[in-house]
């Protein structure tokens, strides 16, 4: 039966399959535009190369704090999203081993810290010399869990470089951190939001306790996830991690996903906020696995594996919707998270595990679904890791720089940082050794160039920036 869902699918894959010529097949006219654009080396090359310098002028356009060329007018519509597009470049860059100059990082830090908001005490009833409060999308602007979780994923990944090379923003960074720990705690603890109306019923459990995105704001998985990252990474999830986890667990849906609240649609986004946060919980609360706090596994890695479309390679978001490039990290990240589940391999410190067995593999216990998507990842991963990367690199690159949803759709920021995100994940998760690229996958195994650093999919930063962080508050990774 045809109907508009089909109509659209069938269209993207029009539009995606032209990518997947053969270059083998191409005339020699052809193969030299490919080499003059820099998608691959020479006309006698086979292998597509990541744009790796065009992404990294694309990104640092929005780093120019000095420079007098300004974003497109259209940007003026994310005015309440300084933070999120300083993380996005920021750690696009960083997994391309690109950061800008330490004055532009210094630049970024003053940006952060003018993004910063105190909440006003008839609002949470707080002494003044004990003030809450969060980073806000803009000067001014209300604290928000999300432009928070930006925040401090930017200033944790300037805190962690090397010091010898960046000592005064490094600096900067940290001491920001320091500074604002506390009022960030007590912030969050003022976002707390019980409510049994929307909880299942759990027997003895404690009741559910969402968190809102801000004061008056929407209580969703986001919330709790931005909330949990956050903490954890600064090391106060104890204080905030009550309730939370019958939260999200009372968000999974019949379908095995997880959608923003109770009873709402599953979504690959909230799907991996869901993931993260009970990755950072189950650890807090010391219990093994997921299936130990309610989680419908099985229903969940179906749903998961079912995300990667047979065709183009890539991830969609939802049920009959289409491929789009910022779920290489939501869905690719929400698998990697699910895998760390029970397995002996765990993100220990936030590094690796030097364990491996003699392939380098960590195996889950599914072989079903394996079977059902008819490949057995070499990454260990529940998906097509090639396939997923095949997607990245012939549909989501731009030829100009900068990483996009589809052939069709413009380059952005945030499909760049969620690109290179999913693709690090592709690249790195459950592969031994992640410093030898003879032990990683890739789609094009003679381009060391195409690898990126590895990135932690529970932070959604640089595994080097988040064992800073652990280290510097000297807990464990995840409490």
């Amino acid at each position: 039966m045809t109907t508009r869902t089909t109509v659209l699918q069938s269209s993207t894959e029009d539009e995606c399959s032209p990518f997947f010529t053969s270059i083998k097949s191409m005339t020699k006219s052809q193969r030299d535009d490919l080499a003059r654009l820099g998608l691959i080396r020479n006309e006698t090359s086979v292998n597509i190369l990541l744009l790796r310098r065009k992404h990294g002028a694309y990104l640092r356009r929005a780093l120019r704090l000095k420079d007098t060329q300004q974003l497109p007018g259209s940007y003026i519509s994310l005015d309440s999203s300084k933070p999120w597009i300083i993380y996005w470049t920021l750690n696009g860059l960083d997994l391309l081993d690109d950061l800008p100059d330490e004055d532009t990082l210094i630049g970024i830090v003053h940006t952060l810290r003018a993004c910063w908001t105190y909440v006003k005490r008839e609002v949470v009833d707080i002494e003044d010399e004990n003030r809450a409060g969060g980073f806000g999308g803009g000067v001014n602007q209300l604290p928000h869990c999300a432009t928070t979780y930006a925040s401090v994923n930017a200033l944790s990944i300037i805190a962690g470089c090397d010091a010898d090379i960046y000592p005064t923003a490094t600096r900067l960074a940290l001491h920001l951190l320091k500074e604002k720990r506390k009022a960030l705690l007590k912030w969050f603890i003022t976002l707390r939001y019980k409510d049994s109306m929307f909880s299942r019923e759990r027997g003895n459990a404690k009741k559910a306790c969402g968190y809102r995105m801000h004061h008056d704001g929407e209580v969703d998985v986001r919330a709790t996830y931005c909330i949990c990252s956050t903490a954890s990474l600064l090391g106060f999830t104890d204080e905030i991690s009550d309730g939370m986890m019958e939260h999200i667990i009372d968000c999974q849906t019949f379908e095995g996903g997880f959608g923003g609240e109770p009873f709402a649609e599953a979504h690959g986004g909230y799907t991996f906020c869901a993931l993260g946060a009970l990755h950072i919980l189950l650890k807090a609360k010391r219990l093994a696995n997921l299936e130990q706090s309610g989680v419908d596994l099985v229903a969940l890695e179906g749903w998961l594996v079912r995300r990667q479309m047979s065709h183009e390679g890539g991830f969609n978001g939802r049920c009959n919707k289409l491929v789009d490039g910022c779920y290489t990290m939501w869905v690719g990240g929400a698998i990697a998270i699910l895998g760390l589940n029970g397995t002996d391999k765990q993100f220990d410190s936030g590094v690796y595990s030097n364990e491996t067995d003699q392939c380098g593999v960590v195996r889950t216990r599914d072989d079903l679904i394996r079977r059902d998507i008819g490949h057995d990842s070499e990454g260990g991963l529940l998906f097509d890791q090639k396939l997923l990367q095949r997607y990245v690199f012939l549909c989501a690159q731009d030829v100009n720089g900068g990483l996009r949803d589809k052939p069709s759709k413009p380059r952005d920021f945030y499909h760049s940082c969620y690109n290179l995100s999913g693709l690090s994940v592709s690249q790195h998760i459950f592969t031994s050794g992640h410093n030898d690229t003879g032990n990683i996958v890739t789609m094009y195994e003679e381009e060391e160039t195409n690898v990126l650093a590895p990135i932690h999919p529970v932070y959604s930063i640089r595994v080097e920036r988040v064992r800073y962080m652990v280290g510097l508050f000297h807990v464990d990774v995840t409490h």
